[in-house]
């Protein structure tokens, strides 16, 4: 009994304690939620509990952080986009920007030749600001220029054709233009004179004979065939026909008599020595070689002499012999001009077309190969030709008017005589290095004529100093 009423005075007193502990942490949290609400503004005016309560929560409101300011989505720059369909030799420098309304792409070569790309990439970022400084008078509307390029090379030429596309608003176009760099010499080329005049002429018939039946014919002038690219094929001319760009490919065999710089890097007035224009001028021209004894024997007259001539070469045998292949290598550095007397020394105007083609082209292949240049004129064998031959010569045709019949008369002391009888000025002579009768006679005859106040030159600058225009197919028997 004692016991239960002992326990029960001890759980009152725990009860009591617990009240008392629960009382003062209340007392405790209370204090500091009022003084809390004494801190604020809202609390100091309040006149109850209700309104200190909406005062807290007004001062929650108010000192909550701002919500993060938004920054709007920049709208897409325009972009330029280069064309997939065009092929290039190298690597490749791009450019992309969005500038003052215009959104450009410049892209451009870059060539091993540190020289040329460098020189090309002037030439780009040129291109670039005069494009951009056009477009800058429409910079209230969208404007668009993509600059690409195609590029190629024949020989030591470099070539890099630009396409330009451009848009204004809705209104669109497209131009093209050429760049053309000269390994050889380390210097640029003028596309606009690269060729000569008569060389459209033949351009429009090659892209009127190529064109679909009906098509009609292409003038032929610069304007037409203004955009080219030289490939290893060719130089391609684009035109423009039935609303759509066309080309056409010309190799360079048929263009090489239009072509102020060759293939090969070489400069055709640089061949052109400074002569008297009014001194009477002879060609010496010799056929049949190159003989790997009698020509070096001529080359050094010619050269103890001051005098150049022009040598028919056969396609055929400057590659009889190892030795005949280094006479025509020697002939062609010496300054000597170098032409094509058809590949075997057949009558052009008694075989068929097929025939007489191949006979043309295979002489100029091999030349080609062994000198790096086409030959400049052709000599039909035995002075025999056609419309046809004409047609497919790819070079001048030229004869003669002094024939030094050293064939027949095979006598050294003849050939002189007989050449000294008929030399005038402005004429061509036939000989044959193949012959060492003609050889000593040549001799001979190059100091006396320059004794008689002969200038002794190649055909080229005959026909340079004379005024006559060169054309493809057009035979030529003289200077007059």
């Amino acid at each position: 009994m004692k016991r239960t009423k002992k326990t029960k005075s001890i759980l009152r007193r725990l009860l009591l304690g617990s009240c008392g502990v629960l009382m003062l942490l209340l007392t405790f949290f209370l204090i500091n939620y009022i003084g809390k609400l004494s801190d604020t503004k809202a609390y100091a005016n309040a006149g109850s509990v209700d309104t200190a309560l909406e005062a807290w929560q007004e001062m929650k409101v108010t000192e909550a952080p701002n919500p993060p300011t938004m920054t709007p989505t920049p709208l897409p720059v325009p972009k330029a986009e280069f064309s997939k369909e065009y092929e290039h030799l190298g690597e490749t420098e791009e450019v992309f920007a969005y500038d003052s309304g215009v959104a450009y792409g410049l892209r451009y070569p870059i060539y091993e030749d540190a020289i040329c790309s460098s020189a090309v990439k002037k030439a780009a970022e040129e291109l670039l600001a005069a494009e951009l400084l056009e477009l800058s008078g429409a910079s209230d509307k969208d404007c668009k220029l993509v600059i690409d390029y195609e590029d190629g090379t024949a020989g030591e030429l470099v070539s890099v054709l630009f396409r330009i596309e451009k848009r204004v608003g809705n209104a669109a176009r497209t131009e093209k233009k050429q760049w053309i760099f000269n390994k050889k010499k380390g210097e640029l080329v003028d596309a606009e004179t690269l060729f000569a005049d008569p060389a459209y002429a033949y351009i429009a018939e090659q892209a009127s004979a190529a064109a679909a039946e009906g098509a009609g014919t292409l003038p032929g002038d610069r304007e037409t065939f203004s955009s080219f690219l030289l490939t290893a094929d060719g130089a391609e001319f684009y035109y423009e026909a039935d609303g759509k760009e066309q080309s056409v490919t010309v190799p360079y065999a048929a263009l090489h008599t239009y072509m102020s710089v060759t293939v090969n890097g070489n400069v055709t007035a640089d061949g052109i020595r400074k002569l008297d224009p009014e001194k009477p001028m002879i060609a010496l021209t010799f056929d049949d070689g190159p003989h790997y004894i009698n020509t070096p024997r001529l080359l050094k007259a010619l050269e103890k002499n001051g005098a150049r001539a022009t040598f028919f070469i056969l396609g055929d045998r400057s590659f009889f012999t190892e030795a005949n292949k280094e006479t025509l290598r020697q002939l062609a550095a010496s300054g000597n001009e170098v032409a094509s007397h058809t590949y075997s020394h057949k009558d052009l105007a008694s075989l068929s077309q097929e025939d007489m083609i191949a006979e043309i082209t295979k002489a100029a292949a091999n030349i080609y190969a062994l000198t790096g240049e086409y030959p400049t004129f052709v000599r039909p064998p035995y002075g025999s030709y056609n419309d046809t031959v004409k047609q497919y010569a790819n070079a001048p045709l030229v004869t003669w008017n002094v024939d030094s019949e050293d064939w027949k008369s095979r006598d050294a002391d003849t050939i002189v005589a007989h050449v000294l009888e008929e030399a005038r000025d402005g004429r061509i002579v036939l000989m044959h290095d193949i012959h060492t009768f003609s050889v000593e006679a040549a001799e001979r005859l190059i100091p006396e004529l320059m004794e008689r106040g002969y200038q002794i030159v190649t055909l080229r600058e005959l026909f340079y100093y004379k005024g006559v225009e060169l054309e493809n197919g057009k035979v030529y028997h003289g200077a007059y």
